[in-house]
């Protein structure tokens, strides 16, 4: 069985997610950079000495998870479509909540791009591409349908000529 194109949402999706990872990972390095720097210079910021620390691991086992999805959502991996609209659907609820808290332009960014890639995620011929959901084909008969995995009787066979009549 041969692997179905990769559609283009699935590329900006795995551009979406690449960035996604990519500000995490900068979250991380500035978490451990603050707490390995700054307390010499401000005394006052020991107390969170291993608050910051733990952030900061926290934020870079994150941003390892973003490229593993997002290599995962490259390959067409199922685990990766569902982790991914996981992950967003939890970023949209927490950056709404941060929005009403303190209104930020960090918290807007984080909230578009979490929508942008649950847009993306529930694109027909994206959920078709992970073997989720069906994509709808021209065709000459009526309400044919290709859907992800193996063709069974009560699906549409395109290889059988005799169905596209």
């Amino acid at each position: 069985m041969s692997t179905p194109t990769r559609p283009f949402s699935v590329t900006v999706l795995v551009s979406l997610q690449v960035l996604v990872g990519v500000l995490t990972l900068l979250s991380a390095t500035a978490a451990l950079f603050v707490r390995m720097l700054l307390p010499e210079a401000f005394p006052q910021i020991r107390p969170f000495h291993m608050a910051l620390f733990t952030a900061g691991v926290v934020f870079l086992v994150l941003a390892v998870l973003d490229f593993v999805i997002a290599y995962g959502l490259w390959s067409g991996k199922r685990w990766a479509w569902v982790l991914s609209l996981v992950f967003s659907v939890l970023g949209v609820m927490s950056s709404i909540f941060s929005l009403f808290l303190r209104p930020r332009i960090g918290e807007f960014l984080a909230l578009v791009i979490d929508l942008a890639i649950v847009s993306y995620l529930i694109q027909p011929r994206v959920q078709a591409y992970f073997g989720r959901g069906a994509v709808a084909v021209e065709t000459t008969t009526p309400g044919a349908v290709i859907t992800a995995g193996e063709p069974t009787d009560d699906k549409v066979k395109l290889s059988d000529p005799s169905n596209l009549r």
